[in-house]
C-alpha cells in the first residue's frame, strides 16, 4: 500500500510541475554570442514527425527560424507567440519542408524575415488568424533555385491581418534553369487585411535577395490557379499588386476578386498595379484598377 501511495504522490508532482512550468523559450537563456555573425540555431525544429499538436508556446529571439517543420504529417500549431527584432536576418517564424496536413491557426508573428514559409514539397496547408508584423508577410518560396525541389500545391490562407511589413501574400521563386518544371499551384488566400504594407499582394519570380543575381533565365516554376478574394488595407509602396512572372511559364489562371487598398499616406501619386507575364481574371471592386 505504502508502495502505491509513494507512486501516486510522485505522479501528483509530475502534473504540478508540468502545469506551472514556463512555455517560454528564450534563446538568451542558452548564452548566443552576440557576434554579428549568422549561425543555424533553431528554437524547435520537427522532422519526421506525424499527428501532433503543437499548443501555447512562446519562442522569442531565435537565432534563426523559430520552428521548422521537415517531412511532418498532420501537425496542428495554434496559440503561439512568435517574436523577435524587425530587422533580425532570417528569424522565420515558422518554416516546413516536405511537409503536408499543417494546420496554423491563432498565431501571434512579429520577426525579421517570413512570418510563415513554405518552401519545396510542402502541400494541404492551411493558415488562418494570424496576426504577422514586423516581418516579411507570409510566403509561398523561395523555391526554384534546383531540380532537387518539390511542387507547392494546395495552400489556403485566410483571416489574417499583417502591420508592417514589408510584404503579405508573397510567391516568390528563383530564375533559374531547371531539368524539369516545378509548380506551384491551387493557392487561396482570403479575408486578408494588410495595414501599412509595403507589398500586399506579390509574386516575385525572379527573386533574389542579394540583388546580384544576374537572372539570365526565366524562372523554371509554373505558379497557378492563385486565388485573392475580400483583400483590403493599406499599402505605404507605389505597387499594391505586383504580378512579376517567369517569361517562359507565365503565371496561368490568377483571379482578384474583391480588392481594396489605398495609400497610407496622403502621396499624391496614385497607387498601381503591375502585371507582367500573367494571365487572369477579375471580378467584383478593384482599387487600384486590375491589371490582368
Amino acid at each position: 500500500m505504502a508502495r502505491w501511495l509513494i507512486l501516486i504522490c510522485l505522479l501528483v508532482c509530475i502534473v504540478e510541475a508540468r502545469r506551472h512550468r514556463s512555455n517560454v523559450y528564450n534563446v538568451r537563456n542558452y548564452h548566443p554570442i552576440a557576434d554579428g555573425k549568422n549561425d543555424d540555431t533553431k528554437a524547435m525544429g520537427i522532422a519526421f514527425v506525424n499527428n501532433s499538436n503543437i499548443n501555447g508556446i512562446s519562442s522569442i529571439n531565435s537565432q534563426n527560424a523559430h520552428i521548422t517543420m521537415y517531412m511532418c504529417e498532420n501537425i496542428t500549431l495554434t496559440q503561439l507567440t512568435i517574436t523577435a527584432p524587425g530587422h533580425s536576418p532570417n528569424t522565420d517564424g515558422i518554416k516546413m519542408a516536405r511537409s503536408q496536413g499543417i494546420y496554423i491557426n491563432n498565431v501571434h508573428i512579429a520577426t525579421g524575415d517570413d512570418c510563415v514559409a513554405m518552401i519545396t514539397g510542402t502541400k494541404n496547408v492551411n493558415i488562418s488568424n494570424v496576426y504577422c508584423g514586423p516581418g516579411h508577410g507570409i510566403s509561398v518560396g523561395s523555391f526554384g533555385s534546383n531540380t532537387d525541389e518539390f511542387d507547392i500545391q494546395d495552400i489556403h490562407v485566410k483571416n489574417c491581418t499583417f502591420k508592417d511589413t514589408s510584404n503579405a501574400l508573397r510567391i516568390k521563386t528563383w530564375a533559374s534553369p531547371l531539368n524539369h518544371p516545378l509548380k506551384a499551384s491551387n493557392i487561396v488566400y482570403e479575408d486578408i487585411i494588410v495595414i501599412d504594407v509595403e507589398h500586399p499582394i506579390n509574386i516575385d519570380q525572379e527573386y533574389c535577395p542579394s540583388g546580384n543575381c544576374g537572372n539570365k533565365v526565366p524562372s523554371g516554376v509554373k505558379i497557378s490557379n492563385v486565388r485573392y478574394r475580400n483583400i483590403r488595407g493599406t499599402c505605404k509602396g507605389d505597387v499594391a499588386v505586383n504580378f512579376q512572372c517567369s517569361e517562359s511559364n507565365p503565371c496561368q489562371d490568377i483571379s482578384l476578386e474583391n480588392i481594396d487598398l489605398k495609400r497610407s499616406t496622403n502621396s499624391r501619386q496614385k497607387l498601381t498595379n503591375h502585371c507582367s507575364n500573367v494571365k487572369g481574371a477579375f471580378s467584383g471592386p478593384q482599387f487600384p484598377p486590375a491589371c490582368i
